[in-house]
This record gives structure tokens, C-alpha cells and sequence, in this order.
């Protein structure tokens, strides 16, 4: 880039016909222009140009003590102008700056002297200015620090919310309890250079308007506001009756030439990635430091809380100290694990003060950046303020693109500081493109860890890991087992059936020989439900979907659904299981695991069979909770493979029949028991339990019953897919529930989770509970098995042919 200087004047040519000229009227320290800034061109239509800052840490990699001088410099500059007081260390400052020597000596110097001057709020710009705003209030005693925030944050309301109008990324927020801005005292922003001024202006305003008071400062490195700029200033401060003092290293005025810049062939970032070693250091545990229990609500992607001590909440001055050993001890740290001779921290987008500090502890060569949301032209031509470009999707909210400039293979180590952990997958973006850098050792250190144990659990069961994840706890080490007649009085006694579990007895000769029976009679009419809900599923939802058993009725019609999508379509989806209960409501930890896994993925949620509709109404309530909660927006439609009830609308089939994997317990679910939730065994961070009953394995029929569906498949792809289309839009009418209600009034039964309906729940009854009546629909040969079973249990038989189910098993009142 040409840069032609007169004593007074600088012009630059930026790109294509884009220029900028620059007067320059005030410059106090005589900074060297190309001290301070270089330009660039920026992809914005409002504003096509940039001045890159030589020493925020933003877009050009610094020595931290640079910018931490910078801050000190600025306050210096405030105290002369509003309060007359020179600390005698601006020109060391300075020189400091300028020649690059004796930084760390000089900040040493003056670091421990604090200023106390009247309270104080100061308030910094994101995202290039949280840093410094950070550094100058790092100087005084009896202050308040905030930074603005383009971050969303989960049931956090903003004081006050403005516009940047020349910005990438416009709207400001706030987020400070109105206690910290009602009162009068004295307001400086800090920003890193003034082009109108306009900013700033438009945030007075808006805090003039609720929370009024006399005296403002603007403290910024460079001022380029024209005579009408200065003169809309003196206005504004008459017509509010107010004060505004600015405070700047460097003034002057600047004229465009030429237009923003919309389209330029950019240079290719797409260089081959190498060989690096890549660690992730998550230190919440190690320096633990205080946390807010806010979370971001940005796609509802991130469920670690944001630390205290950023300024994004508004911090005092008591925290110096602390924040200072935290730095210096997490930089002690990080030091220990340099390899090379030069090393990068990155911070990331507005985290920008504490990964400064941080790094200004972690030894000699150490350089300083942060990643940007700005978008900004790469030039590799001399003075040109950024010579090479890299993006990634933002792993804080992928609707954003990250950037950072000027890093080219030129360092050995590179940290990059996250505030809040995210899961890996999530990190993958940023990874891919850092390991383009030619950076041997690359470090990922998190400083406030996830609310949830995120790795991956044990395998469990005895169906193949590659078919089914189970999100359960192991507890097989506790007998929580109890005989029938018990578990039935304890349920109706008000005990809750999660908090026991049935005794799993070696299946007797009756249940194998209606399994084997109703596996041969019903083996093909499985087989084309689950392809009917497969296409149903593929057609509803597309194939970036996570296939989420409700366990255990529902694993094993997961497994066959994501066997049928793999061999029709050679998809192959990830399947887990997971546990919801009746009264309790789904497993939030597994729900978030699964999304932190698969954030670009939505859950489809699978289970066996529809009775009444309880586990749908469980469902749709987890749902509504988890996104209340935790900002993340599940779908709550339920694939089952029969939906007898009319409770869902994507289903194999609206007939009621005979599921095999009905007949039995867990030596047709992978060996794995019922779901458990109790305090004393499953804790905050857990998963819901169940039992692995590796000592039935002999009589295991799991993968056998999986193995005779799925041979059917090839026999019944083309009616699944004609019986798909078909009825893809079925109607929810909860026909299933208006039955029930009338067993209920009929039968005279308080309480309704003693009627179970349809042939696989009146099947379980006869084999699981205390039977008291079983209800037909019609004398019929599929219901053979239902009249055998119930003779044998000496339980009445009585025909009640208005009804939606072909039958119904009503449980013996215990008290009756």
C-alpha cells in the first residue's frame, strides 16, 4: 500500500479506488502513525474501510503488555483532562509503544498504583473495545466496569439496547441490573477510535432517557470526527444539559475517496492442514473462577455459564487482585506447556481482557489476538492491514462467522482461550481450520467447564454397540427388585414404579412359546410398520435427524427402524437410548448429551406402541421444560410402530396387534431392565439408571428377534413406502383416551394407570401385573393368546366391542 506523508496529511491507498486521507491535528506522544493503525478494506457497505489497530490485540497479533499499556496510557490522558492529574508516566508510556522495549518493566511499575477518583462506571464497546475498556478501569479504585454485548443471554432483560450504525453486527446490549446505572455518577466509554461519533451518542441518549445524570467522557485511541461532527456534540450537550469530554491519543479528520468494496477475488485460506498435536485443557476445576448462573440463549447451544469477572455483568474494582492471581496462575500453567520458541494466544470475540492478561503471564514471545465477527478483504502487499484470512462458523452460535487475520505459520504454539466449554463436535470448525496455520502444538484451554459429564458412557447391553448407545447408568450392583404382589401394592400405594424394578425371572415356557408363536404369525406385519414409520420418518423430518429410543419398549424398534434406513438408503443414522418416566418426564442430562454431540441434528423421538397416550403427553410436557430451560427446541413428534390410540401421527400402522418384543422383558431389549430414578443412586449429573442382566445371556433373544424382522425386509419395501405416502398427514384425534374414560366411568375405576389398553399393554398385564378383567373388542383369532393367558390366571374375560383397542387389561385395585 502507498502511504504518502506530508507533516500533517497521510493518504492511503486501500484497495481498487477505495482512499482514505488523514489530517492529522492533535498527536500528543508524536505516535508514528503506523505505530498505532495500518488499513484495510472491510466487507461492509455502510463503512468500506478499517483502521486496524497496531495495538488492541484484535486483528494484529501484540505483545500483551501493548495493549494493557494502551489502556493505562488512555487513563492517564482522562485523569490530566477532567480531574488535572498527571501520574507522570504517560511519555514512558508511550516510548514504550512506540519502540517495543521495556513493556512488562513499565506496566510492573504501574500497575499496583490505583486511582481513586469520585465513582466511576466506565463502559467498554464490544467487541474490539471490551479489552481496553477493561485496561483503563483496571487503573482506578472505586469503580464500575461493563462492556456492551451483541450475546443473547437467557432470561437476562438489557438496561438499555443500541444501535451501532456503521457496524458489522449493530445491536448493543447491556446487561446490568438498573441499581449499577440509577445513580449520578460520572460515565466514560471507552472505544477504539470515534469516525462520527455517532455511537456513542445514541447509547447516551438512550441512558439520559432512564437514567440521567451530568457528566460523560469518550476515551478512545484515535478521533476522527469532522468540525460538524464536534459541533453535533456541543449541540447534543446543551440539549441534554450535559457534559461530554473526549479523550483521544491521536485527532484528526479523514475523507473517502472511492466506494465500499462489495466483491474481490480473495486469496485461497484452503491450504492443506498438518500434522498438529492438539490438547484441550478444560481448568474450571483447577482455577476455578466465579461464575453467574447465566447461559447463552443463542440457538441454545451452550449450557456453561459465563464468568464474573469479564465486565459483560458489570464487575467493581474489589476484583482486581483476584482476577489478577487467577490470570497469573492459569498463565504459570499454560507456560509449562509451551514447546517452541513463539507462541499465539487467541481470545475470542468480545473474551478478549482475561485471555490478555492470561497470556501476558506465560513468558517471553508471547503474542496476543482475538478472533473477530467483522469481515475484512485480505491483501498480502506491504503496510495493507491484513494480509491473510481465516473463517470458521462460530462454535458460540453457528450463525455467526468467526475470523482472525495475520496468522501464518509464523508461530510454534498456539492457545486459544474459550470463556465457556462447548462440546467438541462444536469446535471442529475452528480445529480444521487451525490446523491450517502450520502450527505444530495447538492448545484448547476452556475456562468455565459444562454443566454436564460429557463423555461418552460405557456400552451397555447386549445388542452391538454399533446398533445402540444406551444413555443409562449402570446400577446392576444394587437389588432394587421386587416379587409382583409387592411391587403392585407399593405402586398403588403411591410408591413410584421408577424407584423399583420387576423381577426378571428366566422366561417360563409360556412366554417363549407365545413369543416364537406371535413372532411367526406377526414377523412381516412388523417388518412393514417399521418400514411404513422409516419412510414416514425420512419423508417428515429429512435424513439429518439422531433416532432416540424411549427405552426399553422403543430400542428395539429403534434398532430395526436405523437397520431399515441404512439398507433401503445406506444412511446411517446414530441411535441412542434413552429413558422417560411416567411422572418424572424425560432424562434432561441424555437429552443434552445427545444434542452436544449433534447440534446439527434434530431428535426423532421412537417408541414401540401408543396405549393411552401417556408417554406422548410425557413427552410433549419434557419438551416445553427443556426449552424453557436450557433454549434448545426439541421436535416432539413420537414414531412408534402401531398407534392404536390415534396419539401420534407418524406410525406403521393404526392396528392394534400383537408386537413380539411385548411378550417379553429384558431378553428382548438387549438384557437391559426397566429405567430407575431414585436420589440415593442417581445423582445430578447421572443418567437415569437400569439394570444389565448379563446372567440371563443363555436365553437372550435380543438380536434373534431383530435378525427374523429384518429378513423380512425385502418382502415389504414396496407397500411400505405406497402405505407411507398414504396416510402421511394422519390426524391426531386421541380416539384411544375417550374409550379409556368410558372404562373408567363403566368399570368404576379411580384411578386410570389401572387400565391399560391395547393387545401389547393388556399382554404385559396378564405377564407382569395382578390382572383383574380383560376387555375384548371381539371374539378374534389374533387375540388367541390373550384368552389362553388369562385362563391360566383364572382372570375374567368380558366382551366390550366399543372400543377403539381389539382389548384392554384392567389391574386389580389392591384395596378392592
Amino acid at each position: 500500500m502507498k502511504m504518502k506523508t506530508t507533516e500533517a496529511c497521510l493518504e492511503y491507498d486501500i484497495l481498487d479506488d477505495l482512499k482514505v486521507i488523514i489530517d492529522i491535528h492533535r498527536n500528543s506522544y508524536e505516535f508514528p502513525t503506523h505505530s498505532l493503525f495500518s488499513m484495510a478494506a472491510r466487507k461492509n457497505k455502510k463503512r468500506g474501510f478499517l483502521f486496524v489497530s497496531k495495538v488492541l490485540g484484535k486483528h494484529i497479533p501484540v505483545n500483551p503488555y501493548t495493549s494493557l499499556l494502551s489502556g493505562y496510557l488512555l487513563s492517564n490522558e482522562y485523569l490530566k483532562k477532567v480531574y488535572q492529574k498527571d501520574l507522570g508516566f504517560g511519555d514512558d508510556i508511550a516510548n514504550a509503544i512506540i519502540t517495543q522495549k521495556n513493556q512488562k518493566q513499565i506496566y510492573d511499575q504501574i500497575h499496583a498504583k490505583k486511582i481513586k477518583v469520585e465513582k466511576t462506571i466506565f463502559i467498554g464497546f464490544a467487541e474490539t473495545a471490551t479489552s481496553l475498556g477493561h485496561s483503563v478501569f483496571d487503573m482506578f479504585d472505586n469503580a464500575t466496569y461493563i462492556h456492551t454485548t451483541r450475546d443473547n443471554i437467557k432470561n437476562k432483560k438489557s438496561a438499555i439496547q443500541f444501535e451501532e450504525e456503521h457496524s458489522h453486527a449493530t445491536t448493543h446490549k447491556l446487561y446490568v441490573g438498573d441499581h449499577v446505572l440509577d445513580n449520578q455518577a460520572p460515565i466514560v466509554f471507552v472505544d477504539d477510535e470515534m469516525t462520527t461519533g455517532k455511537t456513542t451518542l445514541n447509547i447516551i441518549r438512550e441512558i439520559q432517557r432512564k437514567f440521567p445524570r451530568k457528566q460523560y467522557a469518550i476515551l478512545s485511541l484515535l478521533d476522527w470526527r469532522s468540525k460538524e461532527d464536534i459541533q453535533r456534540f456541543e449541540a447534543f450537550e446543551k440539549e441534554l444539559n450535559i457534559e461530554i469530554n473526549t479523550v483521544s491519543l491521536l485527532s484528526g479528520n479523514i475523507n473517502v475517496n472511492g466506494q465500499p468494496i462489495i466483491n474481490r477475488l480473495e486469496q485461497n485460506e484452503n491450504q492443506e492442514a498438518i500434522e498438529s498435536k492438539l490438547s484441550i485443557y478444560n481448568l474450571s476445576e483447577k482455577v476455578p473462577f466465579p461464575k453467574y448462573n447465566y447461559v447463552s440463549e443463542d440457538e441454545g447451544e451452550n449450557n456453561s455459564p459465563y464468568l464474573e469477572w469479564t465486565g459483560r455483568f458489570g464487575i467493581s474494582s474489589s476484583i482486581h487482585d483476584e482476577l489478577e492471581h487467577y490470570c497469573k496462575d492459569i498463565g504459570s500453567f499454560l507456560n509449562q506447556k509451551i514447546m517452541g520458541n513463539k507462541t499465539l494466544v487467541l481470545g475470542v470475540e468480545e473474551f478478549m481482557y482475561i485471555p490478555m492478561k492470561i497470556a501476558s503471564y506465560m513468558g517471553k514471545d508471547v503474542f496476543y489476538q482475538s478472533t473477530t465477527i467483522s469481515p475484512i478483504f485480505p491483501c498480502d502487499k506491504e503496510d495493507y492491514g491484513v494480509r491473510g484470512a481465516h473463517s470458521f462458523k462460530s462454535f458460540k452460535n453457528s450463525r455467526i462467522t468467526n475470523y482472525f487475520y495475520n496468522i501464518n505459520g509464523q508461530y510454534d504454539d498456539l492457545f486459544i482461550i474459550i470463556e465457556r466449554d462447548v462440546h467438541r463436535t462444536k469446535l471442529k470448525p475452528m480445529i480444521d481450520v487451525l490446523r491450517k496455520l502450520g502450527i505444530k502444538n495447538i492448545n484448547i484451554i476452556i475456562l468455565s467447564g459444562d454443566q454436564l459429564n460429557l463423555n461418552k458412557p460405557k456400552h451397555m447391553g447386549s445388542y452391538n454397540e454399533s446398533d445402540v448407545s444406551f444413555l443409562l447408568k449402570d446400577i446392576s450392583y444394587v437389588e432394587i427388585e421386587k416379587g409382583t404382589d409387592e411391587r403392585e401394592k407399593n405402586i398403588q400405594s403411591g410408591r413410584h414404579y421408577s424407584e423399583m424394578l420387576p423381577i426378571e425371572y428366566k422366561p417360563s415356557s409360556e412366554y417363549m412359546k407365545l413369543f416364537h408363536l406371535s413372532l411367526k404369525k406377526y414377523s412381516k406385519k412388523v417388518a412393514k410398520a417399521v418400514g411404513t414409520v422409516s419412510e414416514k420418518i425420512l419423508m417428515n423430518r429429512g435424513k439429518d435427524i439422531v433416532l432416540v429410543s424411549l427405552a426399553r419398549a422403543g430400542t428395539p424398534v429403534g434398532i430395526l427402524i436405523k437397520r431399515y434406513i441404512k439398507g433401503e438408503y445406506d444412511i446411517d443414522l446414530p441411535h441412542y437410548s434413552i429413558s422417560i418416566i411416567r411422572g418424572k418426564g424425560i432424562d434432561e442430562n441424555a437429552v443434552l448429551y445427545i444434542v452436544n454431540q449433534h447440534p446439527d441434528c434434530e431428535i426423532q423421538f421412537i417408541d414401540g406402541w401408543t396405549g393411552k397416550g401417556a408417554i406422548t403427553r410425557v413427552l410433549n410436557q419434557a419438551c416445553n421444560d427443556i426449552q424453557e430451560k436450557y433454549s434448545i427446541i426439541l421436535n416432539e413428534d413420537l414414531a412408534v410402530l402401531a398407534d392404536p390410540g390415534y396419539c401420534v401421527s407418524t406410525f406403521g400402522t393404526r392396528e392394534d396387534f400383537l408386537i413380539p418384543s411385548a411378550c417379553l422383558n429384558s431378553t428382548i431389549s438387549g438384557l437391559v431392565s426397566r429405567t430407575v430414578l431414585r436420589d440415593d443412586l442417581i445423582g445430578e449429573k447421572d443418567f437415569h439408571g437400569a439394570k444389565y442382566y448379563k446372567e440371563l445371556s443363555n436365553e437372550d433373544l435380543s438380536n434373534y428377534y431383530l435378525e427374523e424382522i429384518i429378513k423380512e425386509y425385502p418382502h415389504i419395501v414396496k407397500e411400505a413406502k405406497a402405505s407411507a405416502h398414504e396416510d402421511i398427514k394422519s390426524q391426531v384425534t386421541w380416539a384411544g383416551m375417550k374409550d379409556i374414560e368410558q372404562i373408567r366411568q363403566d368399570f368404576k375405576i379411580d384411578d386410570v394407570n389401572l387400565i391399560k389398553p391395547g393387545i401389547g399393554e393388556t399382554t404385559r398385564v396378564l405377564l407382569r401385573r395382578i390382572p383383574w378383567k380383560i376387555l375384548v373388542k371381539r371374539t378374534s383369532d389374533h387375540l388367541e393368546h390373550i384368552r389362553i393367558l388369562a385362563k391360566e390366571k383364572d382372570v375374567e374375560v368380558i366382551e366390550y366391542p366399543n372400543m377403539t383397542y381389539e382389548c384392554c387389561g384392567l389391574i386389580k385395585p389392591m384395596g378392592g
